[in-house]
């Protein structure tokens, strides 16, 4: 008979596993990390922080109002041209502190900046004259003065792609650890706890 101490170790496991692959909140069907579409969206952190990042090209002849909103990209932005990033800080305490954002050309250059300062709302947006295809990167500073380390040390890079194919991957793959992980925690359940609350004098009898 299983013991109960080996099925919670079982549902612990599998439980491990799937919050691993689920680590950020599940959201609407958007497009992740990998560039298919997925429950995660375009989430990345570090050691330190976490955000969402968002890319938003409008075509030259498409009117930039509400109604009109480009499809949001993740980090894989398919033509060059003017591009909106966004980044939204995830981490309510980094809203009540300085934060900064810089977007780097393959040179390492600054193509476009947004100054150090507290975004209570949570939200950094700026324009980056995405000119040539190839990586660029976003870098985002905080002035954490609790970690009490250099910005440098700290700061969350982001790696992006402008106009470059890229492979696919990552949304599907973790979607499906999840569910094969939950269906095995609801097998392990429904084998092991009928025979855990079977009464000891059902077995006597045999």
């Amino acid at each position: 008979m299983m013991s109960l101490r080996t099925l919670s170790a079982a549902c612990l496991t599998l439980l491990i596993i799937a919050q691993s692959q689920a680590s950020v909140p599940l959201g609407g069907n958007r497009k992740g990390v990998g560039g298919s579409y997925d429950l995660y969206g375009c989430m990345y952190s570090n050691d330190y922080y976490v955000v969402n990042f968002a890319a938003y090209q409008l075509a030259p002849d498409q009117a930039q109002d509400g109604k009109s909103l480009p499809e949001a990209e993740c980090t894989d932005i398919p033509t060059t041209g003017n591009t909106q990033i966004s980044i939204d800080l995830l981490d309510l305490d980094v809203r009540k502190k300085p934060v900064g954002l810089k977007i780097l050309g393959e040179d390492g250059t600054t193509i476009a900046n947004v100054p150090m300062a507290v975004f209570k709302q949570g939200v950094l947006s700026v324009t980056a004259n995405l000119k040539t295809a190839g990586n660029y990167q976003a870098v985002l500073s905080v002035d954490d003065t609790d970690l009490r380390l250099p910005l440098q040390s700290t700061a969350l890079h982001i790696p992006l792609t402008v106009a470059l194919v890229t492979e696919q991957s990552g949304g599907e793959k973790g979607l499906t650890i999840i569910f094969v992980s939950l269906g095995i925690l609801i097998a392990v359940l429904a084998y092991g706890l009928p025979r855990l609350l079977k009464p000891a004098s059902d077995n006597g009898q045999h």
